[in-house]
């Protein structure tokens, strides 16, 4: 038996909220577009170019829902809206994870609109979400080194593609002492 691939938004499975990932229908891009910086002079051939951003990423995930009466495949739909919105009826910011990628995560809202092909008992339908951050997350790397010396260089590398700013926690247990002073470090302490 061969395992379908499928994703988990917001926590559930596909399969959970009643849908069928339907992979070889569903588009996904390569990249995301971009927003051009550019300037035209008059009089002069081209543009120039200040480099461009990523625009956000779309996903159009094809799905198909299967039901065994009319009144469970409405049911499906119903529950796939709840889990799409807050309760105040605006698009709830969900994870979107791939099998195919399951150390990796986007950030994504319901955009547009939707229709439900129904035939009989089973209903097809092309679920947009829009990941206004493009990229695509993995977990948090967390690196402990240990500074025996004074300079020492510690080396952190990401197995991201993005640039990423470090989050770095400085933990001091002793005595440190420059050019003969004694630095102390205090915690401050929440009570």
């Amino acid at each position: 038996m061969v395992a379908h691939s499928s994703f988990t938004l917001g926590g559930k499975r596909a399969e959970e909220l009643g849908l069928l990932y339907l992979k070889r229908e569903t588009e996904k891009l390569l990249l995301p577009g971009t927003r051009d910086k550019t300037v035209s002079v008059p009089g002069r051939h081209g543009v120039y170019d200040f480099g461009a951003d990523l625009d956000a990423r779309t996903f159009m995930l094809v799905c198909a829902i299967v039901a065994k009466t009319s009144a469970e495949l409405e049911a499906i739909v119903r529950t796939l809206s709840g889990h799409l919105l807050y309760s105040n009826g605006s698009p709830k910011l969900l994870s979107l994870v791939f099998d195919e990628e399951p150390d990796r995560e986007y950030f994504v809202r319901y955009s547009g609109s939707t229709a439900i092909r129904r035939i009989i008992m089973s209903g097809k339908l092309t679920l947009p979400l829009l990941a206004a951050d493009p990229h695509a997350y993995g977990a948090e790397q967390e690196v402990e080194q240990v500074v025996e010396g004074s300079p020492e260089n510690v080396e952190v590398q990401s197995d991201g593609n993005t640039e990423t700013p470090p989050f770095i926690v400085l933990k001091n247990e002793g005595l440190n002492t420059i050019n003969g002073f004694v630095i102390r470090w205090y915690e401050e302490i929440e009570e």
